[in-house]
């Protein structure tokens, strides 16, 4: 695969839920239009408000999702190792809705949403899999809501 990364991280992204359904080959072809990317710990990697066309997997240390409402910044959730971001900008082609920052030391991939287009048997698989992400985390914010 193009994107040169330890053993330890290759078996992770070929456990992702984002990529599911796909074969090494495919696998590989779409990694070697992405970018391993590091940022340090109070980096941010992508800001609410923002135009973006990326999405993100975190391959090691962790991040934090805030959203900032009536002037307070909140916490939406915080990411650990094989957790992706930056689907709903890349879907929807709009602004990004909340702020991703580094809590430590990361390592990320980051998929230009232009190369997913340009890859359709691929491509569908992934907004599959996005779209199961994105029901799960609105499920989950239903419950939230209603039980409290």
């Amino acid at each position: 695969m193009s994107v040169l990364c330890p053993p330890e991280m290759l078996t992770l992204i070929l456990r992702l839920k984002l990529f599911e359904g796909l074969v090494e080959s495919e696998l590989s072809e779409l990694l070697s239009l992405a970018e391993m990317i590091e940022c340090e710990k109070d980096d941010f990697i992508i800001r609410e408000g923002e135009q973006g066309h990326h999405l993100f997997v975190l391959l090691a240390g962790s991040a934090r999702i805030t959203k900032r409402s009536m002037g307070i910044q909140k916490i939406i959730q915080t990411l650990a190792p094989g957790e992706c971001f930056g689907e709903m900008s890349l879907i929807e082609c709009r602004t990004r809705s909340a702020s991703v920052r580094a809590l430590s030391h990361c390592k990320l991939l980051r998929i230009d949403g232009e190369n997913i287009t340009q890859l359709p048997n691929i491509s569908a698989r992934i907004y599959r899999n996005i779209a199961i992400l994105l029901s799960r985390r609105l499920r989950h914010a239903n419950e939230v809501l209603t039980l409290g």
